[in-house]
């Protein structure tokens, strides 16, 4: 069963997601952390497969925590789910999170880019190479050669 972790400031979101995301407990176990502290002490507390944060938050905002999360906990999905979609904000979590969606999202939207980074995270069996490849910040282009 994969452990989701969900990141949001504000109570009322995270009890839509609890009552929008009921229909997947039997194949996900989700925590609900009411901020960005609360979260990285249930990561100490136990591992977690996939973490969707929202990225304004008091306090360390989500490209922070997300940061946090790519240096302790590199084979952890970085998912991010904002409302606030502008540019800026867009690029600051580039480098961090794996995929970017846009409130409001539905469950199914939710479902598919969660089972869908989870999927390639299995294709890589190897554990030497799932840390590495959770570690990148960046892939390197192409040589001209090739």
């Amino acid at each position: 069963m994969r452990r989701l972790l969900f990141v949001d400031d504000e109570p009322r979101i995270l009890e839509g997601l609890k009552r929008m995301l009921r229909p997947q407990r039997h194949q996900w176990e989700m925590e609900f952390a009411p901020g960005s502290e609360a979260a990285l002490a249930l990561m100490e507390a136990s591992p977690f497969d996939v973490i969707v944060s929202d990225m304004r938050m008091p306090g360390m905002d989500g490209a922070a925590l997300l940061c946090v999360v790519r240096e302790k906990y590199p084979q952890m999905v970085r998912i991010v789910l904002s409302g606030h979609t502008e540019l800026s904000t867009a690029l600051r979590v580039v480098p961090v999170a794996h995929q970017f969606l846009a409130k409001p999202c539905d469950a199914e939207m939710l479902r598919i880019a969660v089972e869908r980074a989870c999927h390639l995270k299995a294709l890589l069996t190897d554990d030497s190479i799932r840390l590495t490849v959770g570690a990148l910040g960046d892939l390197p282009s192409l040589p001209r050669t090739y």
